[in-house]
């Protein structure tokens, strides 16, 4: 059983050292030139700003990550992929951590793969291949959102994936076969 655990996790090592990484976010000092803000909701005066920060409760190693600085604003920001991203036969995962410090009323933490598109025309009806990521609204929306978007249609998971609604940070992963 021991061997078989061993074997197992050598697997997945190896597979690991092999994977293809598209995007990875350290949060140095120099991340916000890598993130482009989107000028949406601009002109409005709703745009919200982008920290970097350890937030209020973290770990002895204060590992920074990107905060939205704002109350009741609007937020879109992106990276470029370091690499084009090609559908193989190999998964897609998309992984990323979100943790909401203060109470949320309505808001959500969405991940997206675009097109090739204006970063600073990115919006919330931007065009996607997939979006995945927590959205909160009241009592009513508490839920992981997982839309592919193919053929002009938006196609949502089935299922309600409950997201949580503490302070605490969550992991969000996402493997595409």
């Amino acid at each position: 059983m021991r061997a078989v655990l061993v074997c197992a996790v050598l697997a997945v090592l190896v597979a690991a050292a092999l994977a293809e990484v598209y995007l990875e976010e350290t949060y140095d000092n120099s991340w916000d030139k890598r993130w482009i803000t989107s000028d949406w909701k601009k002109a409005e005066g709703q745009q919200g700003k982008f920290k970097l920060t350890a937030g209020k409760w973290h770990g002895p190693n204060k590992v920074k990550g990107m905060q939205t600085a704002e109350d009741a604003r609007f937020y879109a920001i992106s990276a470029p992929l370091e690499k084009e991203f090609k559908v193989t036969d190999k998964p897609l995962v998309f992984q990323f951590t979100v943790k909401h410090e203060q109470k949320i009323d309505c808001g959500g933490g969405y991940l997206k793969l675009l097109p090739d598109f204006s970063p600073s025309d990115f919006n919330g009806d931007a065009p996607y291949f997939v979006m995945f990521g927590p959205d909160i609204c009241g009592y009513g929306t508490r839920k992981t959102h997982l839309i592919n978007h193919r053929n002009g249609k938006n196609h949502m998971v089935k299922r309600d994936i409950r997201v949580e609604t503490d302070q605490l940070t969550h992991l969000y992963t996402l493997i595409i076969r």
